[in-house]
């Protein structure tokens, strides 16, 4: 496919043309499941699954490594949650038969009999309520899904109550998403190294864990684990860093499958015989934050004429492909359907909002409005990892230069950004990426990126924004109660980021996975919410 051109009123350098046509030679549009038409699933087992990750879990124990597309791939399949959520927020029970909150502050979990860990040792309401407090304790990285956790008790043979603190609208969901339960038994007795290579949790899923390094983590069938069966006797997962390689290793087969990580390289991924990309539409979204404490950024007119300044579209095509779309507001529909009441509401309140396409002529006239008529200097720290990070940093270079705005692009590793995310040091123009709601409520990622609660370390309202009514409006949000109550709060909050470009909402980007000639998915697709909750495997089948 010939490269897709940008919009006409793009005006590159060299440099930066040479960038772009390069990414958009290779971002050619697929479908959502290309390849595997062909493909039948059988019921054969499988001897082996070979399945590649991105990067190493820091740790086998999901409260000190929260990483979906790691962690959680690997230990959904040897310690379970107690409800799967999905990506549109149902729930389906697991461990927990049932889950009824007779109060808003009281969760209480009935749990299935007969369940034994690897061990051999019973499934106990003890192990239950230690796991629960060990993935929402304080300390712990899974502790911000368990949201508003007051305590954890055992109040009968397979029976455990939780009592929130307050009203939160995702608490069970971040219950449910967080904890993968383990033997409290064997957890208590590795109290420093719990996680390591050789004291892997021990859990009730259909499999265990034969061995782990920092290159490989095998995984063999719970002899113990009695309900539906998996089509793979073994799961091995290898690391590979590198998009490029997992793709070689995919054609040689090597791996039977794994993340693509890299949207833009989509076409050589489909060019590997007999493989399939599935790809589905995510909770994560890319924007652009400026710190409006700081000059130039505390003027709106500047921050007005930087958004107008930014050629989303053409980023968006040659960074992703069509595994991307516009957003319309700073989180997509997805996150508000539930309290808007439908997808379509939301999507209908989003395209409402004031919007902020390519336009020099408007740019040039938000910044005589400014206090900053002549232009300014800034530094831009972008990730050198993530394209679209580059190709929008030289758009602002370019677009604002005519304006008298010097742009001085700056390279820098995701884990610098990231330790100055959490030490909440970013300043200026900022790139946050990969952002994504945990939960399908506004809840989950708007309320805690505006709001006088939401600035300082470790919290994330990186432009440092807020007014007396959005301060308002982010409590309801954040506080079980009528959806159509929430859902106005949640439009206060969009509405006023539009007008005052704290943010400025970019595109929200698919998740895709391949598969090797020798797997086909069942189902609907393969997201980050099937990794982290264990169903994933179950739809892995030899193919036909």
């Amino acid at each position: 496919m010939p490269p897709t051109p940008l919009p006409r009123q793009i005006s590159w350098r060299t440099t930066s043309a040479v960038l772009l046509l390069a990414l958009t030679a290779t971002a050619c549009s697929g479908d959502d499941s290309s390849g595997d038409g062909a493909k039948k699933a059988t019921d054969r087992t499988l001897p082996v699954v070979n399945w590649a990750l991105p990067n190493a879990p820091a740790s086998l124990d999901y409260a000190k490594s929260y990483d979906n597309n790691t962690t959680g791939a690997v230990m959904s399949l040897v310690t379970e949650p107690l409800e799967r959520v999905s990506s549109t927020g149902e729930f389906t029970p697991n461990l927990a038969t049932s889950v009824t909150q007779p109060d808003s502050t009281t969760l209480v979990y009935k749990l299935r009999s007969g369940v034994r860990f690897a061990s051999g040792a019973e499934l106990t309401a003890q192990d239950v309520a230690w796991s629960i407090e060990h993935f929402t304790a304080e300390e712990a990285q899974t502790a911000v899904l368990g949201q508003k956790v007051g305590s954890v008790t055992v109040t009968g043979p397979l029976e455990v109550t939780v009592k929130l603190s307050a009203p939160a609208p995702t608490a069970r969901a971040g219950i449910a998403l967080a904890t993968l339960v383990e033997e409290a038994r064997f957890a208590k007795a590795h109290p420093k190294d719990l996680g390591n290579a050789g004291t892997a949790p021990v859990g009730t899923g259909p499999y265990r864990v034969e061995s782990h390094t920092a290159e490989k983590i095998t995984l063999v069938r719970n002899p113990r684990y009695t309900r539906a069966k998996a089509a793979a006797d073994k799961v091995v997962f290898s690391v590979i860093p590198d998009d490029t390689a997992r793709q070689l290793a995919l054609r040689s087969g090597s791996i039977d499958g794994g993340p693509v990580t890299s949207l833009k390289s989509a076409a050589q991924w489909k060019s590997i015989p007999g493989a399939a990309l599935h790809a589905s539409p995510s909770l994560s979204q890319n924007f652009l934050s400026m710190d409006v404490t700081k000059a130039p950024f505390d003027d709106v007119h500047v921050r007005r004429a930087v958004a107008l300044s930014v050629e989303r579209d053409g980023i968006m095509k040659a960074g992703f492909g069509s595994y991307a779309e516009p957003m319309k507001g700073l989180i997509p529909a997805g996150e508000l359907a539930g309290v808007a009441g439908s997808r379509q509401a939301a999507d209908t309140f989003l395209a409402g909002l004031p919007q902020y396409p390519h336009n020099a002529s408007e740019a040039k006239a938000e910044l005589a409005k400014s206090a900053h008529p002549k232009g300014f200097s800034a530094t831009v720290e972008y990730v050198k990892e993530y394209a679209w990070q580059e190709l929008t940093v030289l758009s602002l270079q370019e677009n604002l230069r005519p304006l008298g705005v010097t742009i001085t692009p700056k390279p820098v590793t995701a884990n610098e950004w990231y330790a100055k995310l959490f030490k909440h040091e970013l300043t200026g123009i900022t790139l946050p990426f990969g952002f994504g709601a945990s939960y399908p409520d506004p809840a989950a990622l708007l309320g805690k990126l505006v709001g006088k609660a939401n600035i300082g370390a470790q919290k994330i309202n990186i432009a440092n924004w807020s007014t007396p009514e959005v301060d308002k409006a982010q409590q309801t949000v954040m506080t079980a109660g009528p959806a159509d109550v929430r859902w106005n709060a949640a439009k206060t909050i969009l509405t006023q980021v539009a007008d005052q470009v704290p943010y400025v909402p970019l595109f929200t980007e698919d998740e895709v996975y391949a598969v090797g000639r020798n797997l086909t998915l069942t189902g609907s697709g393969l997201t980050s919410f099937d990794l982290s909750n264990g169903s994933w495997i179950f739809s892995v089948k030899a193919a036909g």
